[in-house]
């Protein structure tokens, strides 16, 4: 028996490097309606016609809002287009200080499930015949990234919101709407972000929506040399929902 394991252990690390590796798809008319209105809306810069203002002290705003949860989970959906169209999508269960559970939930890495423990390790699992082997990953593991090719583990809303931070220390300049105006897939009103890599502001990097009264994101999208490589949505957001810990285990906790 033991000469086995080894091609179990080969076969389960393959299986779960569906965690982190794209795959192309042939996706459906609605994603596909869905994916090229974000690529329309996304070319177009809304801040050419709208008051901006510097969007440091935003950024800090969005900083404080994330901060200020104990817990929270949201649905998700991303767009990356840099190896061919690939669609994620799947739930994200945030406890401070630092535990995280993602499922996919899509048809993309269905029934894949990574947990961040207060231990700092994360255990995961592949979705299908073999859900039922559970192995051990370091948190910088190339299993545990989306998509777009970022980490779980800086995934949730206070990360993403100190990423911009470091993005604006990093000598980049951002750029907010005013007031909130209409923008992203569901046309609600929302300040829109922009983060530049020149201060010419002809170069762009990043442009999140962001909710005006939660102040969370609710649309992403990611640029290299000026052309959008990934698409992200968070939907249905719950906050200081009391989760338990039984939640961040591979077998988890209903949550209500």
């Amino acid at each position: 028996m033991q000469k086995n394991f080894p091609y179990l252990s080969l076969i389960l690390t393959l299986s779960l490097s569906l965690l982190s590796v794209p795959q192309t798809r042939a996706a459906g008319k609605e994603s596909q309606s869905r994916s090229s209105a974000g690529m329309t809306l996304a070319m177009v810069s809304p801040l050419k016609q709208q008051n901006a203002t510097d969007g440091q002290v935003f950024i800090d705003r969005m900083y404080a809002s994330a901060d200020a949860y104990d817990d929270y989970v949201f649905e998700f959906e991303m767009t990356a287009f840099k190896h061919g169209k690939v669609v994620e999508a799947g739930r994200f269960y945030f406890k401070k200080p630092k535990l995280i559970r993602l499922e996919e939930t899509g048809s993309f890495r269905r029934g894949s499930v990574a947990v961040l423990g207060r231990d700092g390790k994360v255990k995961a699992k592949a979705g299908g015949g073999l859900g039922f082997f559970v192995i051990d990953l370091a948190p910088n593991s190339g299993m545990l990234r989306s998509a777009n090719g970022h980490p779980m583990v800086e995934s949730d809303l206070t990360s993403l919101a100190q990423a911009l931070k470091i993005f604006l220390q990093e000598g980049k300049v951002a750029r907010v709407s005013a007031e909130p105006i209409s923008f992203g897939q569901t046309g609600d009103r929302v300040h829109v972000l922009e983060i530049f890599h020149d201060r010419a502001m002809s170069d762009i990097y990043k442009r999140v929506a962001v909710h005006p009264k939660t102040m969370l994101p609710v649309e992403w999208w990611d640029f290299e040399e000026g052309k959008l490589v990934s698409h992200s949505r968070w939907m249905s957001f719950r906050g200081n929902l009391g989760l338990a810990e039984e939640v961040f285990t591979i077998k988890g906790a209903k949550v209500q």
